[in-house]
């Protein structure tokens, strides 16, 4: 496993589970890590130990362009706390979000979907 100053703040992480699923996370400033984890409920700062679990860390580099390190970290400072969601709110649109990628076609047939879905259980209640 790699040490934390092996990685720069604002670089995208990932670490294999399931054979071939990666999780991925945003690296702080602080060297810790912001993540969209099922199992640790939502999105949470996690040291780079405690992300990496034992397995190997493959960086992925800042994909900000010119969007300031800062800003990345400030963009997934925001989603702490919010709720994981397989198909709208995981790991991967954690990453996308923070570094300002456009949505894939994918994440945004779902997110419709989604809206929808609570919109139509929102009028069933009244």
């Amino acid at each position: 496993m790699a040490e934390r100053d092996d990685y720069a703040p604002g670089d995208v992480v990932s670490v294999r589970f399931g054979g071939v699923l990666r999780h991925y996370g945003v690296v702080t400033m602080r060297g810790t890590v912001i993540a969209n984890s099922r199992l640790r409920g939502g999105v949470v700062e996690t040291s780079l130990e405690v992300f990496a679990d034992g397995r190997r860390v493959k960086r992925h580099r800042h994909r900000g362009g010119d969007l300031d390190r800062s800003v990345v970290e400030a963009r997934a400072r925001r989603l702490l706390g919010a709720d994981y969601r397989l198909i709208s709110s995981n790991c991967i649109d954690l990453t996308r979000y923070t570094h300002r990628r456009t949505p894939t076609p994918w994440q945004m047939g779902a997110a419709t979907l989604s809206a929808a879905s609570d919109l139509w259980r929102n009028s069933r209640r009244r």
